[in-house]
């Protein structure tokens, strides 16, 4: 092979690259290279160290990850680096299985389930079972995930179990393991467990292994779980070529297993190992590192580095805090209109949070503006099963004539109508020529339906007809109300997966529909606010020319950067989570928050509010305490600054949403005119600054003292003219 030039390497690159045999620790802080660093290394122990391609495995977590590795070495080395393995942890192992698992009673040709299918096999060892109170599918789901990252079977489980809760889990572990043998297949975890477990059970196996693999090459080790530490071990014992690249500041996995201990404790558990720190950023600027360093360095469970650039200067990293989330999310989506107007594109930008349902009022805001985007790691808000659940519901309610979404509604919750029903009921609406909908009402007159069944139907259809009846006459949020505790959804999500998550999307659903009531002016409003959600769920939106901004999650960001990145949210309680109390579950979420910061590369916005609704009411709000931590030199602010006391929304100064297209104003249709002082017996006192349309559709922006400016429908705002 020809020499790979090492020219473009700075010297702590080239340090790490051109170090001997022996275990090697690289400390790879955020945009510094890191990848650069592995695929070169790799490079050299091929080039200059005349290792074998077949010697080498180089594992990490990802496939976009390993995809880009192997690019880079195709740039390198050409056809050679066909031959290597670089793979994810996930897929080396199943390629060992391949080749050994019979040694497990397992066949070659096992299936590899993917979350749906183990959800359906897990659910009939449950079913299997028979435990009285047994815990639900969610929670027995996450404690066999985790024991299979710590690398416990169902037997230590049970030796380990101290309440009748977790001894039901270890046997519906037992059950659904044994179901798993049965039909020859295997889940994510056990692909980990199960090589494990050969490697255990059978050492000439490993041995084999280890012998075959002369060098080892772990990125991001401080995401590793307990079982990829103990392979790793495994496969290492003897020469001890390991080379580990990654940063403790990045560990932000814990919630799936990943412990910090194994980078920390990598010199304890190699002795002879060597330290490498890469301390030079190529991403982000000077402002950015330093404020990100700021706040990284209250954290103990670290060794110590700090990153540093030649970059410019940059920006201030810029706080904003709105008086509510409405506020926060239009802050956003106004700013990146203007930036999009200067020098970036919808595709530069990125909106961090740290839960699924701080996106809606983002993704509305976005919306209004005409700004394109798409959520990454996640459904879109209004697509997500649980609201489109419930949105099916309000769509039949608005318009009976909704075949689709009837049919959706009847499943969710199931209520034991099954797919023969439902299609004798087309057939018979056929046959009628009348609408689904009618054809629930005269299921009793159905022979192919069971008189048991069709009473359920007919009772569907009564109180869906009682609900239509109501809907003129009350609130958005009081017919989802009704929707959500009569038919019982909150009880069936309690059944599923991501059980929390979906409780606090359908809270925030209803939080929605407040804010539209509220904003609508009165009840009735069901078909506005369903025109609103499709226009959120309109595809089309991430389409347009120039790209679209990107909506995460915190946790999806690693890996990524972004020229500008909002993080918002930034409150206690959301960020850090409530559920973080001890201190290492502070120090998870600040390490979460560094992330965040350092995806950046010119542009950082933190964003929080006074108040915000959360489960159904409105709330105080208090700044993160990661904010009190970022050098105060380094911020500019916007908006009014954080406090602690009682909340005081104050004025600020006139804002009108552009997002429509600019209409004439009208002053005439009664005395509302623009310019006119008037009071809202909700939002008080406040200016007409647009008007627009005549008689009955006709809207008014009013900017109000206390809580900014809302969209109103006239007809039910209710508004009193304030002599002036």
């Amino acid at each position: 092979m020809i020499p790979v030039k090492l020219d473009d390497l700075n010297p702590a690159q080239y340090q790490a690259v051109t170090a001997g045999d022996g275990p090697l620790l690289i400390l790879a802080g955020a945009g510094s290279g890191k990848t650069r660093v592995l695929t070169y290394r790799i490079a050299y122990l091929l080039t200059e160290r005349k290792f074998g391609p077949e010697e080498l495995l180089a594992v990490t977590f990802t496939n976009k990850a390993a995809a880009e590795m192997r690019e880079r070495l195709a740039g390198l080395l050409g056809a050679h680096a066909s031959r290597l393995w670089i793979s994810t942890f996930h897929s080396a192992c199943a390629r060992i299985l391949r080749q050994d698992i019979e040694h497990l009673g397992y066949r070659r040709n096992f299936t590899v389930y993917d979350e749906s299918d183990s959800a359906a096999a897990l659910g009939s060892a449950i079913e299997a079972a028979n435990l009285p109170g047994a815990p639900n599918l969610g929670v027995v789901r996450v404690r066999i995930d985790q024991a299979k990252n710590e690398g416990l079977t169902p037997q230590d489980l049970a030796a380990s179990s101290v309440s009748a809760d977790a001894a039901a889990i270890a046997e519906i572990y037992r059950i659904y393991q044994q179901r798993l043998r049965d039909l020859n297949a295997l889940d994510f975890g056990d692909l980990l467990l199960l090589t494990h477990l050969l490697f255990q059970a059978h050492p000439q196996v490993l041995e084999r292994w280890r012998a075959r693999f002369n060098y080892l090459l772990v990125d991001e080790y401080q995401d590793t779980n307990r079982v990829q530490y103990l392979l790793l071990r495994a496969l290492a014992a003897g020469k001890d070529n390991i080379c580990v690249v990654g940063d403790e500041d990045q560990s932000i996995y814990r919630w799936r297993g990943a412990d910090i201990r194994n980078i920390l404790e990598f010199e304890r558990d190699f002795p002879a190992a060597r330290v490498f720190k890469l301390e030079q950023n190529y991403r982000s600027t000077k402002t950015i590192l330093a404020a990100a360093h700021t706040v990284i360095v209250h954290n103990t469970e670290r060794k110590e580095k700090e990153l540093w650039t030649d970059n410019e200067r940059g920006e201030p990293i810029t706080c904003y805090t709105g008086a509510t989330e409405r506020e926060e999310a239009d802050f956003i989506a106004r700013e990146i209109a203007r930036l999009c107007q200067e020098s970036y594109k919808p595709s530069d930008v990125v909106v961090f949070y740290r839960t699924n349902a701080l996106s809606r009022v983002i993704e509305e805001a976005l919306v209004r503006r005409r700004i394109p985007y798409y959520v990454v790691g996640g459904w879109r808000f209004y697509d997500r099963q649980e609201i489109r659940d419930l949105l099916a519901y309000l769509r039949v309610i608005a318009n009976p004539a909704d075949a689709v979404s009837l049919t959706r509604l009847i499943g969710a919750p199931p209520r034991g109508i099954g797919e023969r029903s439902i299609e004798a009921l087309e057939m018979g609406a056929a046959r009628e020529r009348v609408t689904l909908f009618d054809a629930l009402g005269r299921a009793e007159t159905e022979s192919s339906i069971a008189l048991r069944i069709a009473r359920q139907i007919t009772a569907l259809h009564q109180w869906l007809r009682g609900l239509i009846a109501k809907a003129p006459t009350v609130t958005v949020h009081a017919l989802l109300e009704e929707v959500i505790d009569a038919s019982g959804y909150l009880a069936y999500t309690e059944r599923l997966t991501d059980a929390a998550a979906r409780r606090e999307n359908v809270d925030e659903l209803l939080a929605a529909a407040a804010s539209f009531d509220a904003e609508f002016g009165g009840p009735g409003g069901l078909g506005d606010f369903l025109e609103r959600v499709a226009l959120v769920s309109d595809a089309d939106q991430v389409a347009e020319k120039g790209g679209s901004v990107a909506l995460m999650t915190l946790h999806t960001s690693k890996g990524l950067e972004y020229p500008v990145v909002f993080i918002a949210g930034m409150e206690e309680g959301l960020f850090p989570h409530s559920r973080a109390e001890a201190p290492s579950d502070i120090e998870e979420e600040r390490r979460l928050l560094y992330v965040g910061m350092t995806r950046a590369r010119r542009l950082l916005y933190l964003t929080n509010t006074l108040s915000r609704e959360q489960y159904g009411r409105r709330q105080e709000s208090r700044p993160s305490r990661f904010l009190a931590e970022i050098d105060a030199a380094l911020i500019r602010r916007a908006g009014p600054p954080p406090r602690n006391e009682p909340i005081r929304i104050p004025s600020r100064e006139p804002y009108v949403d552009y997002s429509e297209s600019q209409l004439p104003e009208h002053e005439g249709d009664g005395e509302i005119a623009v310019g006119a002082r008037v009071e809202h017996p909700t939002f008080g006192a406040g200016v007409v600054r647009r008007r627009e349309g005549r008689g009955e559709g006709a809207k008014a922006w009013v900017h109000f003292d206390r809580a900014g400016t809302k969209l109103l429908m006239l007809k039910f705002a209710r508004l009193r003219l304030i002599a002036q």
